[in-house]
């Protein structure tokens, strides 16, 4: 519940969102202070520049961060889409110099209006958003009024190119007929799908061919270097067992730290919330009445709760909140709550989300708590400090015992009461531990009787000290090293020829036979099937959408068609009928057919027109686009990525 209720600043927060999610990317480019996730150039070096207008590259590296931030974007897949945020912020600044160009003008009255269109209408009264509101709201996300004028003005003035273009797109009869008999003709095939799987014993490579594709490809395969290790490994659990902690230094901590174990004034309480607004206020405040009335009256507030709060965080728990101290909510809600006696349920305490009912299960005043109730959290802590000391301690024991004796680590181990584990390559799985990236790329670099800088920790607090006992330099791979991934390379080589072979050998037989591809399929121990009547857009079991297999559409019924390549294999089939679209239901799906296809066009022709634009903006002078530093910040991404 603290969520929905606990500062107006989170209120500010999703009210922004809400705001600039209204507008497109160029919006939220310009407004949204970098946070959290995503990466940065480190400067603010300008990406592009249109006219007088620049992108820089601390906008795109604030753009892209916010859209991870929303899951717009995958943060795994920002090396992919970096690039296309790029080109579109620069193809959206350039049409709106065109715009400003061809004088379109956009007012202040344009731009205020329409962001005040975009604000909720709760923050709007009499046609003006609440001045204390709106600046919180601005100096939360670090830009100005003026800047987010500009922005929406911007906006504007690109929409209104925009549909300038659309404007002058026109969907024929024609165009519109094609569409329709594309979208409903129909085939029913007969087919052959031939797999890898149909063929595993005939594409087995043999020796001499695995040779034979080593020989011709041995430069593909390099063997990256191989680095053998000992590892002293180090257990807090171990260690931490060793550690007694007497009364004495235990009091002499709750001494030191009684700051610490301060507890603030709390109450702790449970509540029912109606949410309401402008729209619905009396209403809700009626039903919220008759709820107090049967609270007054005896009834379960828990039970209430459940049935009735709009709180859905503590509403499924009875409406329990646990302990709140006081600054922890918005006003009214903590002022009734920290007013009331244990026992006590408030009367209707309105706040900026609607109407609670309160009621106080417990009331502790600021007192500090007593050492035996904390004395067993302040063992656990100096045990804990103790451990981590006495860890880094032997870590750095062990580094000096494994570097004054490479050759001996189960003597090192032995000193510092660690386990040794031995690895034939750093990239094995860590008995116990599994993969472990961080132990890889510790020794990266290392040579042989190399030690780690400093011990490598575990998820589950073990530390590791690594020596490296034997180091086999990057090389091209000898056959024996490499003959499993050879061998698989030159079967599956060999299996796309033999399939490919069969699949034209099958059409062949097929044709020859009259166009009995049932026949000719079962001299080869192949097995037909048959399709439904499928339209372009419909599925054909193994093999994707009808309009992936070529010809199918085009060619007369009884025909073979392939060998093709689709998704599962070469499929080999043929045509059982074919029922044309019936003219009788395209008005039915006419206007859905002009939508798609008008809105396809649009997107071609202004697909068509910016890049036409920023032809010609490059070729004058009035687009410069600097390479350089759009390669450095996709560079980031891609190292981000990796």
């Amino acid at each position: 519940m603290f969520d929905v209720f606990r500062s107006r600043d989170k209120a500010v927060r999703a009210f922004l969102i809400f705001l600039l999610g209204l507008v497109a990317l160029s919006m939220i480019t310009y407004l949204i202070p970098q946070s959290g996730t995503g990466t940065t150039t480190g400067d603010d070096a300008v990406i592009a520049q249109i006219g007088s207008d620049k992108i820089t590259s601390q906008e795109v590296t604030r753009a892209i961060s916010r859209m991870t931030q929303s899951r717009q974007l995958p943060a795994e897949l920002l090396a992919i889409y970096a690039p296309q945020v790029i080109q579109q912020m620069i193809n959206e600044r350039a049409m709106a110099w065109k715009a400003a160009d061809m004088g379109m003008k956009v007012s202040n009255d344009d731009a205020e209006n329409a962001i005040i269109d975009s604000i909720p209408a709760s923050y709007v009264k009499d046609g003006k958003v609440d001045p204390t509101t709106l600046a919180a709201v601005l100096q939360n996300e670090g830009t100005t009024l003026p800047e987010l004028k500009t922005a929406t003005a911007r906006e504007i003035l690109v929409n209104r190119l925009e549909a300038i273009i659309a404007g002058g797109v026109v969907v024929s009869n024609q165009e519109i007929e094609k569409e329709y008999r594309q979208r409903n003709d129909k085939v029913k095939i007969a087919y052959v799908v031939l797999t890898a799987a149909n063929f595993q014993k005939e594409g087995e490579a043999t020796d001499a061919e695995i040779q034979s594709w080593y020989d011709t490809n041995k430069q593909t395969f390099q063997v990256p270097d191989k680095r053998s290790l000992a590892i002293v490994m180090l257990d807090p659990a171990k260690v931490g067992a060793s550690i007694q902690i007497s009364d004495a230094q235990l009091h002499s901590a709750y001494n030191d730290q009684q700051a610490s174990f301060q507890t603030p004034e709390r109450v702790q309480a449970r509540h029912i919330l109606l949410k309401s607004d402008a729209s619905n206020d009396a209403a809700v405040k009626v039903k919220a009445e008759a709820l107090l009335k049967q609270i007054q009256g005896g009834a379960d507030f828990a039970k209430l709760a459940k049935e009735k709060s709009e709180d859905t965080g503590s509403g499924a728990n009875g409406g329990e909140l646990g302990f709140i101290v006081k600054g922890q909510t918005v006003k009214p809600f903590e002022e009734a709550a920290f007013s009331l006696k244990v026992g006590e349920t408030s009367g209707l305490v309105k706040t900026e989300y609607g109407y609670h009912i309160i009621q106080v299960e417990a009331h502790e005043q600021a007192h500090l708590q007593p050492f035996d109730e904390v004395k067993g959290q302040l063992l656990t802590m100096m045990q804990k400090q103790a451990a981590s000391q006495m860890m880094q301690t032997l870590a750095d024991k062990a580094i000096a015992g494994l570097r004054q004796d490479p050759t001996h680590p189960e003597k090192t181990a032995e000193a510092v009461g660690g386990t040794l584990v031995r690895l034939d390559n750093a990239t094995d799985p860590i008995p116990g531990a599994g993969m472990s990236k961080e132990l890889s790329d510790a020794v990266a670099s290392l040579k042989k009787a190399e030690v780690t800088l400093g011990p490598v920790s575990l998820a589950d607090g073990r530390a590791m000290i690594a020596v490296v006992t034997d180091l086999v330099p990057a090389h091209q791979g000898t056959l024996e090293e490499v003959k499993t991934e050879v061998r698989n390379k030159a079967t599956q080589a060999k299996l796309q020829k033999v399939v490919a072979a069969k699949a034209a050998e099958l059409a062949s037989k097929a044709q020859s036979m009259g166009g009995d591809l049932e026949k000719a399929a079962k001299s080869m121990n192949l097995t037909v099937k048959t399709s439904n009547d499928v339209a372009r857009q419909d599925a054909i079991e193994t093999v994707g959408t009808a309009s992936g297999v070529p010809d199918i559409f085009t060619k007369s019924v009884g025909s073979i068609v392939g060998p093709s390549q689709v998704a599962g294999g070469q499929l080999v089939a043929k045509i059982l009928s074919s029922t044309p679209a019936d003219p009788a239901g395209l008005n039915a799906q006419r206007k859905k057919i002009v939508d798609d296809l008008h809105q396809q066009m649009t997107r071609d022709r202004a697909t068509l027109f910016q890049q036409g634009l920023r032809q010609t903006l490059t070729a004058s002078g009035k687009l410069k686009i600097n390479q350089d530093v759009i390669d450095r910040i996709l560079a980031s991404y891609r190292q981000q990525r990796s």
